[in-house]
């Protein structure tokens, strides 16, 4: 029976399950902005290493096929490259019915394996493994340049790796909270400022940087506090080169993610903070969190990544600073002493959460690929 459908909405994650990372976050987000369009939505969802079901699904979504045709096809991938051949089937099969593709392209892990590593030598199975990866990586590119219409990149620096015929830029989105005060008219001095990170706890994610940087800042007395989120396995890897028992003066560790749960931890907080090292491929990513920081109405401090550092000083909702220590703490120090240019900076980030809504990321989806004429 043949059904009008808006989008063929293609994931890599389960769609019914809360998302913790910037790969399970922004599906689920590009998925309540399209429905919150009124868009008739037709999804394929299931994680690619849960195989069964995902083939499964897939083979769903083929046979439906054979009486529908969606108005365009949408697709969020998730990192890494596809293992199911029946994915690229599916891509190959929309192209033949001339339904338009468009494509998020996640990122390039597979170009940069020094960024996985974190600089350590690797063993001969995880050489084969990176070998093969980028061989499949390499692959997929040729999939995406035969079938999809339009890919969509975060980033312009980004999109200059690639030779892709159509490219737009879709970086991630943010969402109007409503417990959130974006209106405070009242600025108020505090004691100590309170920062919080969400994410990985990994050197590639800063997180030596941070915790050295924070533990200078405080030497004399406390000044910064700083909320840190990340995954369990991950602080449990890192701790031992990173933690002292010290820092808990000053440090809060918490594992949790998901909007609901994170809503204290950010209300708590005066300034969000991404002190990544800056490294190549953190010079063209554009991290998720930047905009959940922005929906969540706190100014950021960021290292010098380039991408991520336009974003911030461009909307003039934070500082940007070198990665070293020497200049983490000084900054800490100084917005300390200078907490006005804190609340001034934080009231320029509602304008930028309503420009920047995952609604309009969602619509511009749309638009590019309803004007797409296929033959």
């Amino acid at each position: 029976m043949e059904q009008k459908v808006d989008i063929l909405y293609i994931t890599y994650i389960n769609v019914n399950e809360v998302g913790g990372s910037g790969s399970s976050v922004r599906p689920q987000k590009m998925k309540k902005a399209f429905e919150e369009l009124g868009l008739n939505l037709k999804i394929l969802s299931g994680q690619k290493n849960q195989i069964r079901k995902r083939h499964k699904n897939l083979k769903e979504i083929l046979s439906w096929l054979d009486y529908n045709r969606p108005e365009i096809c949408y697709i969020e991938p998730s990192s890494g490259p596809i293992y199911d051949l029946l994915d690229i089937i599916l891509m190959q099969k929309l192209h033949r019915m001339n339904v338009p593709i468009g494509l998020f392209y996640r990122d390039a892990y597979w170009m940069f394996p020094e960024y996985a590593s974190e600089g350590k030598k690797l063993k001969i199975k995880e050489k084969i493994k990176n070998f093969i990866i980028k061989r499949m990586s390499k692959r997929d590119i040729r999939i995406i340049k035969k079938t999809c219409d339009c890919v969509f990149m975060t980033s312009v620096t980004f999109s200059r790796y690639f030779s892709f015929k159509n490219m737009e830029l879709l970086p991630p989105g943010c969402e109007i909270q409503n417990h959130v005060n974006y209106n405070d008219k009242i600025f108020i001095e505090k004691k100590e400022l309170t920062y919080i990170f969400v994410g990985g706890a990994s050197k590639n994610h800063g997180t030596f940087l941070t915790l050295k940087s924070f533990e200078k800042a405080n030497k004399n007395h406390i000044i910064a506090k700083l909320i840190f989120v990340c995954p369990e396995h991950q602080w449990k890897k890192v701790k031992n080169s990173v933690y002292k028992k010290d820092y808990d003066r000053w440090l809060k560790i918490y594992h949790t993610c998901g909007d609901k749960n994170l809503q204290d931890l950010y209300n708590k907080a005066d300034i969000a903070i991404l002190t990544a090292p800056n490294t190549e491929y953190r010079n063209f990513a554009v991290p998720v969190k930047i905009y959940e920081y922005i929906s969540y109405n706190k100014p950021i401090l960021v290292t010098d990544c380039y991408e991520t550092e336009k974003v911030i000083l461009d909307n003039e909702i934070g500082w940007s600073v070198h990665d070293n220590i020497s200049d983490v703490s000084n900054k800490l120090i100084y917005l300390w002493k200078n907490q006005k240019e804190v609340y001034k900076k934080r009231l320029n980030c509602k304008q930028v959460c309503v420009d920047n809504s995952w609604i309009n990321r969602a619509k511009k989806v749309v638009e590019v690929l309803s004007t797409i004429k296929t033959t």
